[in-house]
């Protein structure tokens, strides 16, 4: 796929380096040059050193030949904009970051597919640790589809108790993002053993979520 991504920051950079290595064609713009240059070094992409509010950009680059826009900007209206300017040329599929809730209803009208509203995310995953429970975070509803984020916290008495991740047998369905140990978020390659009070983190597809659950008791 072709995929352009508005905003170096940790949030792009690290977005630019998992699709890039997928294969994709990876195209990263931010008008801070220092951003530009560590995301190219990270990654193989193509780094253009421009403001995202610039229309002449998205000419330049050749918009209507874009699979995916991804805006990760950490400026609301910047995202919004992007997305606007991505609907109008017509790209398939359009990813925005935003803060605001508000912003995130008003992008669901326009058919954006997928919106992350980071402090919402944030706060749900924070309830569901301090209250050690299982819990689904809704993204944002409609723009998710099928799919949500689940936190899952595991007990003593579960039967993943002292196995490594990749002799629990999950539904194809998901993908575990992290793992929580109490202090850190731990990438799940990095988790040797389950162990009681970890917090699974991943995103799962809605009619699978019981399944999901099930697969650590």
């Amino acid at each position: 796929m072709r995929i352009l991504i508005i905003g170096a920051g940790e949030t792009g950079r690290h977005t630019a380096k998992l699709l890039s290595k997928k294969g994709n064609e990876i195209i990263v713009v931010d008008k801070d040059r220092a951003k530009c240059e560590m995301v190219a070094n990270e990654a193989d992409v193509m780094a253009i050193i421009r403001d995202a509010t610039d229309p002449g950009l998205y000419e330049e680059i050749d918009l209507r030949r874009i699979d995916v826009v991804v805006a990760s900007t950490d400026r609301d209206e910047v995202n919004l904009f992007i997305a606007m300017i991505a609907k109008d040329y017509g790209v398939p599929r359009v990813v925005v970051r935003v803060k605001d809730e508000k912003i995130a209803k008003l992008l669901e009208r326009v058919g954006v597919e997928a919106a992350i509203c980071v402090p919402y995310v944030t706060a749900k995953l924070i309830e569901s640790l301090i209250e050690g429970k299982y819990s689904v975070v809704e993204l944002v509803p409609s723009f998710t589809g099928n799919y949500g984020l689940v936190s899952l916290t595991l007990t003593e008495n579960d039967y993943c108790i002292g196995k490594h991740l990749s002799n629990i047998k999950l539904p194809k369905e998901c993908k575990i993002i992290a793992v929580f140990d109490g202090e850190r978020f731990l990438d799940p390659k990095e988790v040797t053993d389950l162990r009681p009070g970890y917090e699974i983190v991943a995103l799962v597809r809605k009619d699978k979520i019981e399944e999901f659950k099930q697969a650590f008791r």
